[in-house]
Order: C-alpha cells, then sequence, then structure tokens
C-alpha cells in the first residue's frame, strides 16, 4: 500500500453545553480542533501537551470511542467512520 499508514484529516469535536429551547445557540466546548497527522508504517506518534489540551480526546475519536464532530480518520486508506464497531 502507498500512502500513510493513519491520516488524520481536519479531526474535531465539539461537546454542547447544554439543550438549546427555542431554537435558542448551544454554547459549545471546543475540545478538538482541525488536529491534521500522517502515520508511515514504521514510525511512531506522540501526542503531547499541558493538560487540558486535548489529547484523550483524540485517542477516544481514533478508537471510535466517541464520534468526530468533524474531520476524517482513515486507517491504510479506509474511512473508520465506514466501519461497523466491534
Amino acid at each position: 500500500m502507498n500512502g500513510p499508514l493513519l491520516k488524520v484529516e481536519n479531526l474535531t469535536k465539539h461537546y454542547a453545553l447544554g439543550s438549546g429551547i427555542f431554537k435558542k445557540s448551544i454554547p459549545v466546548i471546543r475540545a478538538v480542533e482541525g488536529v491534521s497527522f500522517c502515520v508511515e508504517a514504521g514510525e511512531t506518534l506522540c501526542i503531547v501537551g499541558e493538560s487540558g489540551c486535548g489529547k484523550s480526546t483524540v485517542a477516544r475519536l481514533l478508537m471510535r470511542l466517541v464520534e468526530p464532530t468533524g474531520g476524517r480518520v482513515l486507517i491504510d486508506g479506509t474511512d473508520i467512520a465506514g466501519l461497523k464497531k466491534a
């Protein structure tokens, strides 16, 4: 296979702070915003940062424990959004 083993494109996750009533706008927490990277076969990736910067959320998104608000995760060229959960 040519290309990266793991490709993350513009990954985004927002959490709503409450529910809107009468079409009122709902404030959101932007946990992850526009994260992109590639990992080639044989490479190692380390995600580091301050507490609360979104490292665990990125890991949860990669494992599909939570669904992204936007963006794509491709493993060996296959978008994981189209795969069945185990």
